[in-house]
């Protein structure tokens, strides 16, 4: 019989979790922290859910707890329940280190850490999972792609890339603007963008040992459009603020994890 599930919080990343485990199929019990009322009650008649009347009584009827509160929130959400001495604890509060963790919940109960992008709603994208546990990944295995992170440095690093899930959706917008305006249909100039980005990261993810800077070399090849497009964006030094971007990220993730090993 599969776990059932408790969610303490029901923003974005519960209600993509939820909506990918339905849609692979997983029936099990899902319980929901009824926090924000109205919210939970959507999620409650779309998923199939219960809405617990407080988060005490979600732990006490869920085999696992999944916490998918905003870190702010974190300190508060744990030091108002406790779990059983077997209950495993799984946390998608981004940035929130396992000793935090730990410190907030009072307890030594097992506690791991993952985290996923809105794909995970339709079984697709990578989700991180730190420290390995078959139980836990077997659970995200259908929301995508689980990763499981040799230790906690190596989790946050993971975090960074994730972040630009965020972005490409500026990404997406700022390629479709110029067809917009020269009057491409809106559901046309979507559809072209999107299907030319799938089509890109499938041929990456099929070949993992693809040469990526020779593929674009072949490619863009003098006198292609390719060609000319590239010239420009490397002219612009296009890719450097989005290297600097992740560059600051990964840094902030190794900065909280030395910390955290200092504390």
């Amino acid at each position: 019989m599969s776990s059932s599930l408790g969610f303490i919080g029901t923003g974005h990343l519960a209600s993509y979790t939820i909506a990918g485990l339905r849609q692979a199929g997983d029936q099990r019990q899902i319980i929901l922290s009824p926090r924000n009322a109205e919210i939970a009650a959507q999620l409650a008649a779309t998923y199939q859910c219960q809405v617990a009347l407080s988060n005490q009584d979600l732990v006490d009827a869920a085999d696992i707890v999944i916490l998918a509160v905003r870190p702010a929130d974190v300190a508060e959400a744990l030091n108002s329940i406790t779990l059983r001495a077997d209950q495993l604890l799984l946390s998608v509060a981004a940035g929130v280190t396992c000793a935090e963790l730990r410190a907030a919940l009072g307890s030594q109960n097992p506690i791991f850490r993952t985290s996923l992008i809105s794909g995970a709603a339709y079984n697709t994208g990578p989700i991180p999972l730190y420290p390995v546990n078959t139980e836990l990944a077997q659970l995200l295995g259908p929301l995508g792609e689980v990763v499981i992170c040799d230790s906690e440095q190596e989790f946050d690093l993971a975090l960074a890339p994730m972040c630009a899930n965020g972005w490409i959706y500026t990404l997406v917008a700022a390629l479709e603007q110029p067809m917009l305006e020269a009057g491409m249909p809106a559901s046309k100039a979507r559809k072209l963008v999107v299907q030319a980005i799938l089509g890109t990261m499938a041929h990456v993810q099929n070949q993992p040992e693809l040469d990526l800077q020779a593929v674009t070399e072949s490619i863009a090849t003098p006198g292609t459009f390719t060609k000319m497009g590239l010239d420009i964006l490397q002219q612009e030094d296009a890719f450097a603020p989005w290297q600097s971007a992740i560059k600051a990220l990964l840094a902030n993730s190794i900065n909280a994890t030395e910390k955290d090993k200092i504390e």
